[in-house]
């Protein structure tokens, strides 16, 4: 399976790059992982983010590949625990999908066409998150996950 992060700009803190490199490498061991940074439009008032989003979504439908299934990371997602998102992985893992693609949005979120046309919808957190720490949480997240799956000690 491919695991695909797309996400709107580039990371900015090392710290979280380091993170995600960490993590990429981890994954790796189970799936192949791809994170692609997308363009990020610039946003000089507030006023300007139903235009933004809408630039951004063209650019993220543009980049999922064809046949790929979707979760979008929306605040008015689906919440999980780790267990629960474990199992979710697992049965997409066992449905046959070659390609799981994660769609995070930039600073103002994505569009709405982005989340109604994903095949799921998830919350990382009740919380607010930067969209950087976003990224770096879903793939420490995916990488509990494939351990719960697979009987690994770093999930207790």
């Amino acid at each position: 399976m491919k695991l695909t992060v797309l996400c709107m700009g580039k990371t900015r803190e090392s710290f979280i790059q380091q993170g995600l490199e960490k993590y990429a490498r981890f994954l790796r061991h189970y799936a192949e992982v791809e994170i692609k940074e997308l363009k990020e439009e610039k946003i000089q008032d507030l006023k300007e983010a139903p235009v933004v989003r809408k630039r951004e979504a063209e650019r993220i439908f543009k980049a999922i590949p064809p046949g790929a299934y979707t979760v979008s990371l929306d605040e008015r997602g689906e919440e999980f625990t780790s267990h629960e998102f474990a199992a979710f992985l697992n049965r997409t893992l066992e449905s046959g999908t070659r390609e799981l693609v994660f769609i995070l949005g930039g600073a103002i979120g994505l569009d709405e066409r982005v989340t109604e046309t994903s095949r799921k919808s998830m919350a990382l957190s009740r919380w607010t998150l930067t969209h950087e720490m976003a990224r770096l949480v879903l793939l420490e997240q995916l990488y509990r996950a494939f351990t719960i799956i697979t009987g690994k000690t770093y999930h207790y």
